[in-house]
């Protein structure tokens, strides 16, 4: 095995720093090359231990990332010849070994980390090349699914229906505006393969949870169609008011018509989650709860006009409904002081017009024109004002991109500009240029530049509820480069990659109190991380592929701006929260048993920094390192044709080995986890 928004702060989980949460104590300045070198020390381990345990008879039946992705150039283009690095997560690979949650899939990429206050449906963060978790741009079928400024929670969203997963890294905001600050996150809805698929499945096991899945499609001579329906439920690790829900249905539709090319997708999912954690970890509270409704639909329309000219228009929507209720704790809480209510909205809408010409074979120039409308709208009452205070507002961005990607003999490039105008903070220019040349047999040596920015959120410019909004703000902005080398081994049956990356964040934006008329938002900070990825993967022997990779992060606060003292979460010199110095992973795919199929994964997170929200000040504390192991498998039933051709029972073994750790301070993640079932139908 080689992605819910929240509206607000989710109580029952400490406030993720705000612009870049931080950690108290300054990172040693140690050389560089020992730290990467152990990295690379440790992928190497892990990776050896399929090589030896296999023999070394060669297959070309193996798991190979598609040769064409869409999310790197926004245009399909084969892997060999971006100039980014991509990571791709098959949908089927990833339904095989039991995977549910977006955030589980995207443990085995490099350069990144998590973060999850709990088990399923907890707030979820991700940190990408050590980034903040609202700088990386999350999107369903093209439709962006973060807030506003970048906040997005993964907690809820699940691989449903999905085909594939692309991963990004590296600035992308010359090609999707605000946000693609570190990367792009993109899942695709499953197109349909054959004239009738289908496919069922039901599995249950520890916690009370409880899993059940339904898809169905159809493929003709004019295009193909799919739906998909799903339930999660849990009843939680914690010892009360810890259930999960989730209702999820999507669908896509393609079809050609008289030389037009169109595209509709759909996705709904329904949420609830109930939590009795105070926003320090401590299980105490028997009533709180949050729910979430989120519809996104996208449609595009495409029509050649010639052989080497591309038209397209393309239309996204988004509506969240969110709600949390945390009622009185008991009788004497006659005031409810201690009550908390909120509820909030959030409603994008986008429209692109774009022209693909392609001068030469080889060789595309993009232009584009875009339109996106964001309307965020909230009300909340605090412990000391049980009335609601309301809040909303609305801002509008038009922009103009253009891209020239090509390859010329041994040499392929990508160079692009964009101009944002935002009717609130302005305009705002970001460009991306990378090239990758092929110098020896097998290999390729590749170079990219870029800078990219992220927008205030609406809080930060409009509130006027419990802090004042300035809209003076300008968007936090980034700078960055990268190197690296691909080079396929043992006749191109192993892939290896080696990045090296280097991140400057500026105009970070931080709270200040002044008086209770002056703005509270101020662009002050900064902060940077620089960091190797190295990954391996390819196939062992028959029917065994595997797996690997180890990310060595070096983080640093560059300019605390406004904060200081015992208590302070972002320090001169200091380490960023919550992001490893050191992750390794690794997993291999046995399919070498009749009938059966093994998904092996192995995480090893090293030290974090964090706080611990339980006193006031808030203390630095360090995250223990700790190794989780997943093991999934199916054993098909009746292998054969028609209906029953893909009917298997299925397992799913998540953290194996029972590991405690914390992925957040004084947040338990959840033990050893089973799930076991069965699936019927024609298709994974």
């Amino acid at each position: 095995m080689p992605v819910s928004v929240s509206l607000m702060r989710a109580p029952g989980v400490p406030r993720e720093s705000s612009r870049l949460a931080r950690v108290g104590r300054p990172a040693a300045r140690r050389p560089l090359l020992p730290f990467f070198a152990r990295a690379v020390v440790h992928v190497g381990a892990t990776l050896c231990v399929p090589l030896l345990a296999v023999g070394a008879q060669a297959s070309r039946d193996t798991t190979r990332l598609p040769s064409v992705v869409v999310t790197a150039d926004r245009l399909e283009r084969p892997i060999s010849a971006t100039t980014s690095a991509v990571t791709v997560l098959n949908g089927a690979t990833l339904r095989a070994a039991g995977v549910t949650h977006v955030v589980d899939a995207l443990r085995s990429v490099p350069g990144l980390s998590l973060a999850r206050a709990g088990s399923n449906g907890a707030q979820s963060s991700i940190f990408l090349r050590g980034g903040e978790s609202d700088y990386v741009r999350v999107l369903v079928d093209g439709v962006p699914m973060n807030d506003p400024g970048g906040a997005i929670d993964l907690g809820a969203l699940t691989v449903d229906n999905i085909e594939r997963i692309e991963v990004v890294r590296g600035p992308a905001s010359v090609l999707y505006g605000s946000d693609a600050v570190t990367g792009v996150i993109q899942l695709f809805t499953r197109q349909a393969q054959h004239r009738l698929q289908s496919s069922l499945a039901v599995r249950a096991g520890t916690y009370g949870a409880r899993v059940g899945e339904a898809s169905v499609g159809t493929r003709g001579e004019l295009g193909s169609a799919t739906l998909g329906v799903a339930h999660h439920a849990t009843n939680g690790m914690l010892r009360f008011n810890n259930a999960y829900r989730n209702d999820v249905a999507s669908a896509r539709g393609d079809a050609v018509i008289g030389g037009v090319r169109g595209m509709l997708t759909v996705r709904h999912s329904d949420n609830a989650f109930r939590y009795p954690t105070d926003g320090a970890g401590a299980v105490v509270d028997r009533n709180a709860r949050r729910g979430e409704r989120r519809f996104s639909s996208a449609a595009e329309l495409s029509r050649m006009f010639g052989a080497r000219v591309q038209g397209s228009l393309a239309l996204s929507a988004l509506e969240v409904h969110g709600r949390t209720v945390d009622p009185s704790d008991g009788a004497g809480d006659t005031l409810g002081f201690y009550a908390y209510r909120a509820r909030g909205a959030v409603r994008r809408r986008g429209a692109e017009a774009r022209l693909v010409m392609r001068p030469l074979d080889g060789h595309a120039i993009s232009l584009a024109v875009e339109y996106a409308g964001e309307h965020q709208r909230s009300a909340d009452s605090s412990n000391y004002d049980v009335s609601l205070n309301r809040f909303a507002a609305s801002r509008v961005t038009r922009a103009a991109v253009a891209q020239w990607v090509g390859d010329v003999g041994r040499v392929s490039f990508s160079v692009g500009g964009r101009y944002d105008d935002n009717d609130t903070y302005g305009a705002f220019r970001t460009a991306r240029a990378g090239v990758a040349t092929r110098l020896w047999q097998g290999g390729r040596a590749r170079a990219a530049l870029g800078s990219s920015f992220k927008a205030p959120t609406f809080l930060e410019t409009f509130s006027t509820a419990f802090s004042v909004g300035n809209t003076a703000l300008t968007p936090e902005r980034s700078r960055a480069w990268e190197v690296g080398i691909d080079q396929g081994l043992a006749g191109e049956r192993l892939q290896l990659a080696v990045t090296f990356f280097d991140q400057r964040f500026r105009d970070l934006i931080q709270y200040t109190y002044v008086s209770p008329t002056t703005p509270n938002y101020f662009n002050v900070a900064a902060a940077s991380s620089r960091g190797l990825e190295v990954e391996l993967r390819g196939e062992a022997a028959r029917g065994v592929s595997f797996w690997g990779n180890a990310t060595a992060l070096r983080t640093r606060v560059d300019d605390a701006g406004f904060q200081s003292g015992a208590g302070a979460t972002f320090v001169q010199g200091g380490r960023l929260l919550r992001r490893p110095p050191l992750t390794v992973s690794g997993g291999v795919q046995l399919q070498r048993l009749p009938h059966t199929r093994l998904d092996l994964a192995l995480t090893r997170v090293g030290v974090r920094d964090d706080r611990d929200f339980s006193g006031f000040p808030a203390t630095a504390v360090e995250l223990a390192a700790y190794t989780r192991a997943d093991i999934g498998g199916e054993y098909a039933l009746a292998p054969g044709a028609g209906f029953w051709r893909s009917t298997a029972l299925t397992v799913r073994l998540e953290n194996a080995f029972g590991a405690g750790y914390e992925e957040i301070a004084n947040f338990r993640a959840p033990g050893r986890v089973l799930l076991a079932g069965v699936r019927v139908g024609t298709l994974r």
